[in-house]
């Protein structure tokens, strides 16, 4: 019973915080698995060793980098604000962030991967991702409305950070996207499932994984390589850095030079010195 109420109050402190929906069910998966973790010991009566044994057990796990620092921000959620202990410090170290080159589809595998597969919805959604550089949220999320056609831009709504932004739409998807939104209202999803619901990220996934093995790309191609690609390719044909984070959404310069480090060096005339 106790367990429950901690999950409603934390619940409910994420909230009026206004923190994503996304970043309140990852925030409460930690605090469950280190409430299990603690057993019997309630949370409140515990101290910053049990939080630092809790975490170094999640590292010897072999858990990733990024859900063991999630935790981190979770416990610190817990201890600063539902129990307002500002004192409250463990001493360990974040995890160091993996720096790990992510594979980038050339414009002509995202064209094969389209053009592999015989739904049309699902051809257009690939394209969308690519042409727009939205994440598979967003594109889930979407609305009939936030199709600007008549001006080739698109309205994102609640990106991360529950930011608003605009991004580019090509001429070329005119036609599709006007077949796609047929006359439905403004204010209904813009893909929909079969069953007439929004579409799930994981349905959108499994289309992405179903186009890159009917091409046969070996490499994980997940949503997100398209919005790699996206941010990669407007890179190489000397789009400012600038423009490229306010297409994409991001909050720091730095999270976008990132797809410097991916750029093809054809593209930039480098020659090995060899």
């Amino acid at each position: 019973m106790l367990s429950n109420q901690l999950f409603d109050r934390y619940r409910q402190e994420l909230m009026l915080r206004n923190y994503s929906p996304r970043t309140a069910k990852s925030y409460l998966a930690a605090l469950r698995g280190y409430v299990r973790f603690l057993h019997p010991t309630l949370p409140r009566e515990a101290g910053a060793d049990d939080v630092r044994a809790y975490l170094l057990h999640s590292m010897s796990t072999g858990l990733s980098r990024a859900y063991v620092d999630q935790v981190i921000s979770a416990l610190r959620f817990l201890y600063t604000v539902l129990y307002q202990r500002e004192d409250f410090e463990v001493d360990v170290v974040r995890p160091k962030r993996e720096h790990h080159l992510p594979y980038v589809p050339t414009r002509d595998e995202v064209i094969r991967m389209a053009d592999a597969l015989t739904n049309r919805k699902h051809r257009l959604a690939i394209l969308m991702m690519y042409a727009t550089g939205m994440r598979v949220s967003e594109l889930t999320r979407a609305r009939v409305g936030d199709v600007e056609l008549e001006r080739q831009i698109f309205r994102v709504r609640g990106g991360k950070g529950r930011k608003d932004r605009l991004t580019v739409l090509p001429a070329m998807l005119e036609v599709e996207l006007r077949w796609l939104m047929g006359d439905r209202a403004t204010d209904e999803p813009l893909f929909l499932s079969t069953t007439g619901e929004r579409w799930t990220t994981r349905s959108v996934q499994r289309v992405v994984e179903r186009a890159a093995l009917a091409v046969g790309i070996e490499r994980n191609i997940t949503p997100h390589s398209l919005r790699h690609a996206f941010a990669t390719h407007l890179l190489e044909s000397g789009t400012d850095l600038r423009f490229i984070q306010n297409l994409l959404g991001h909050a720091k310069i730095e999270t976008t030079t990132r797809y410097t480090r991916v750029r093809d060096p054809a593209t930039l005339r480098i020659k090995s010195p060899l």
